[in-house]
């Protein structure tokens, strides 16, 4: 992303749950609301400052990733530990789409644990949003040639354009901005698994096909 670009877009990122509060706050104080509309409004806005806050620690992980030093913490990182605490985590949230998560992952990798843990969440947060619902969403890791060691998340859902291939981990770049929902990473999801692939010398990768999307984190082994 040009640097240029970017205030322009944080700016519209927390335009829209900015101006949400302020337009409830009118509807409010322009009329005699009752407790059942106090609570609808509240209840809503606490969705928008959860979305705030989210961005607010998004930017500054990203702002922090720079300084790798004070940020990585290398250890010998169980791949199938920390898949099983993800399946924990993620289950419901598969669920309520009617979508299940099915993990073969195992192998282990010189890493910060807590860093991997947050990659593979938003990959998987990516494709519970963005999968089509009763599907199934695969989780596998691959060694490769002994140099790399792969984890791939892939979910069935729409193909993405290859127009927006080369830019999906942009901060704030989003394929269908319409489909933005007051409970994602505010564009800024997989800008932060880039950010922590860089800091492991890996990369991390995306293709796209009719049959679905798959993203893959390559760690180099040892």
């Amino acid at each position: 992303m040009k640097l240029s670009q970017f205030p322009e877009d944080l700016a519209h990122e927390m335009r829209t749950p900015l101006n949400t509060l302020i337009l409830q706050n009118q509807v409010a104080l322009s009329k005699k609301p009752t407790i059942e509309d106090y609570e609808k409004y509240l209840d809503s806005q606490q969705e928008e400052f959860e979305r705030l806050s989210r961005m607010i620690d998004n930017m500054l992980f990203l702002a922090r990733a720079e300084q790798l030093d004070d940020l990585i913490d290398i250890e010998t990182v169980d791949l199938d530990n920390i898949s099983k605490q993800l399946l924990g985590y993620f289950e419901g949230m598969a669920q309520e789409r009617g979508m299940r998560i099915d993990s073969i992952v195992q192998g282990y990798i010189q890493a910060d644990g807590r860093l991997v843990r947050r990659a593979l969440a938003n990959l998987l947060a990516n494709a519970i949003h963005y999968g089509d619902v009763n599907t199934v969403i695969s989780l596998r890791s691959n060694s490769i040639a002994s140099r790399w060691m792969e984890v791939e998340v892939f979910n069935q859902g729409p193909q993405i354009d290859e127009r927006h291939l080369p830019r999906i981990f942009d901060r704030f770049y989003r394929c269908d901005a319409s489909r933005s929902r007051s409970n994602d990473s505010g564009g800024l999801g997989l800008a932060i698994v880039k950010s922590i692939m860089k800091m492991h010398d890996g990369e991390v990768q995306v293709s796209s096909t009719s049959e679905g999307n798959r993203f893959t984190l390559r760690f180099p082994v040892g």
